[in-house]
Order: structure tokens, then C-alpha cells, then sequence
């Protein structure tokens, strides 16, 4: 599966422990490799839109996603330590 990752999840990615930046490596390799979200297990829809936004779970930290039904592609919007991860101002469509 095709996927971009937008600038600002590179800082949040560099200021991460280590072992959480080995974990989070390893799922975007997943992501990589699926042929659909379905196939990675911890994806669910985000709940409060009818846009194809989606979240991915690992540890306690979250990836927010956007899935490009078109051409099928996911857009990596943001990583962040669960606590955070679901506030309004990091939620694009609120």
C-alpha cells in the first residue's frame, strides 16, 4: 500500500524513546507491506466523521491516518502518545 507521511510526524517521530521509535518503524513497515488497512489489525475507523480517517494503535501511542479510497493510498497525519492523540486541535476535522 502506497503511503506519504506528512513533515511534522518526522519531529514527533525524532522526539519519541527509542524503543518506541524501533515499534513505530516496525508499523509503518506493516503499512507498507498490507494490501488494505483491514489486514494490519489495530486500524479502526475514527468515530465523529464520515471521512475515511483512520487510527493506528501500537504501545500507547497512536497514528493518525487518512485513506485515499481512490487510489487507495494512506496519508500518515500524525503520531502521538495516546493522552494526546485524540484532543480537538489535533483532529482535522474539528
Amino acid at each position: 500500500m502506497e503511503y506519504t507521511v506528512e513533515k511534522k510526524v518526522y519531529k514527533e517521530f525524532e522526539r519519541l524513546p527509542t524503543h518506541i521509535q524501533v515499534m513505530a518503524f516496525k508499523q509503518m513497515q506493516n503499512l507498507k507491506t498490507a494490501v488494505n488497512l483491514s489486514e494490519l489489525g489495530n486500524v479502526i475507523h475514527m468515530e465523529g466523521t464520515n471521512e475515511p480517517y483512520y487510527r493506528l494503535k501500537f504501545n500507547d501511542y497512536r497514528f493518525l491516518l487518512y485513506h485515499n479510497l481512490e487510489t487507495n493510498a494512506v496519508e500518515v497525519l500524525s503520531l502521538k502518545h495516546r493522552k494526546d492523540a485524540y484532543k480537538k486541535q489535533n483532529l482535522p476535522w474539528k
